[in-house]
């Protein structure tokens, strides 16, 4: 009997052991939390670094705001703790959701900025990576916002919602870090610039930085980025537009992408010339037509179709030669698919890939379905 007491006892203490709390709990109000952080050159040292802080108001009507504290230093970690003097309690990053790096940052490597990133123990590897193509990283962070919310989370809500455009790549740091590690593909991010709009300087998240290892070596604008993400099998929605080009079809008409799967399929011949199969199929709805031009019947849904895949052939092949003959960098991930494919065949032309990319042959052939014209079945006309 003592000996089942005794055992009693000593499963009660072992179990409060961990039922007691966090062991690393530490009090809100003593604590910064970080929404976003900025990254630009420093003036008189290596890096300046602006945090977007989270303030949060009293009372049942409790309002989120914010507010950005910006330092200086020599690494990454320095100017990030060098804030503490600043705001006077340490940062909490668990909540961060985006890191705007600048043009000139990320042109001379993003490896020191991602390394400390990674290395610390509260920060979190699905924060978005931005790269801001014109103003400073600090006056994207500083300027207004499209809402009265926390600037860095409004701007996560805008990456989050780029499915329904496919502008803009979403690419967060362990993604990117995953393409820098990785052979046969470079990485990319997105792209932010400052805008005007009905007199107020906003953000907008559209088009693609391109990197060769980690440094920046230029930018695709919005519908480039979409011809990149269909290359990439990473469109899930957006419009394509056609018409406005005035060839085969004069009326612009507006499409709206439901689903669309990208095949890529290395073939290497008896003489070892490697190329590359695209296959692009896509399925759209019409949304819009801007004339009278009946584009709904068979025939005309046919000519449509027709029109469509040219368009989005000769674009695929456009952005294509352009990362060839001008970046000689392998945004696509076409060396990564054959080293997966044929990994005895990429050991033996790995070292030379950049080279073999830049004359690398592309055969692609694009697939439109238009499965409805919405509730209309034919095109509107305007009455005598």
């Amino acid at each position: 009997m003592q000996k089942r007491i005794t055992l009693l006892i000593l499963s009660i203490l072992m179990s409060s052991m961990f039922v007691t709390g966090c062991w690393n709990y530490r009090e809100v109000d003593k604590l910064a939390i970080v929404a976003g952080v900025a990254v630009d050159k420093g003036t008189n040292r290596q890096y300046k670094v602006t945090i977007e802080i989270v303030q949060m108001g009293e009372g049942k009507d409790t309002k989120k705001t914010s507010k950005t504290i910006t330092t200086e230093g020599n690494t990454m970690f320095d100017a990030v703790r060098n804030a503490i003097s600043l705001e006077g309690k340490r940062l909490y990053w668990s909540h961060a959701k985006v890191i705007i790096i600048s043009k000139e940052i990320a042109s001379e490597g993003l490896t020191k900025v991602i390394d400390w990133y990674n290395r610390d123990n509260e920060t979190r590897a699905d924060v978005q990576l931005i790269i801001s193509e014109g103003a400073s990283a600090q006056e994207i962070l500083s300027g207004q916002a499209t809402t009265e919310e926390i600037k860095s989370f409004v701007l996560d809500e805008m990456i989050k919602n780029q499915e329904s455009l496919s502008k803009a790549p979403k690419i967060d740091i362990l993604h990117f870090d995953n393409d820098l590690q990785a052979k046969g593909i470079s990485p990319i991010a997105s792209a932010i610039s400052l805008k005007r709009i009905d007199g107020k300087i906003i953000p907008q998240i559209m088009g693609t930085a391109i990197f060769k290892g980690d440094k920046l070596i230029g930018f695709l604008n919005d519908e480039e980025t979409k011809d990149l993400l269909f290359i990439r099998n990473e469109v899930k929605g957006g419009v394509m537009i056609k018409g406005t080009q005035g060839k085969d079809i004069s009326t612009p008409v507006s499409l709206e992408i439901f689903k669309n799967k990208t095949q890529v399929t290395p073939i290497v011949d008896e003489d070892n010339n490697i190329e590359i199969n695209l296959d692009i199929d896509t399925t759209v709805s019409l949304d819009e037509i801007d004339g009278t031009e009946n584009l709904i019947d068979d025939e005309g849904r046919m000519k449509l179709e027709n029109s469509v895949e040219n368009t989005l052939k000769e674009r695929i092949e456009a952005v294509i030669t352009k990362m060839q003959s001008k970046y000689d960098t392998d945004i696509f991930g076409f060396g990564a698919k054959l080293r997966e494919d044929n990994n005895r065949e990429w050991k033996r032309v790995s070292s030379n890939w950049e080279e073999i990319f830049k004359d690398l042959r592309v055969n692609v052939t694009t697939r439109i379905h238009i499965r409805n014209s919405a509730m209309i079945s034919k095109p509107l006309e305007i009455g005598e």
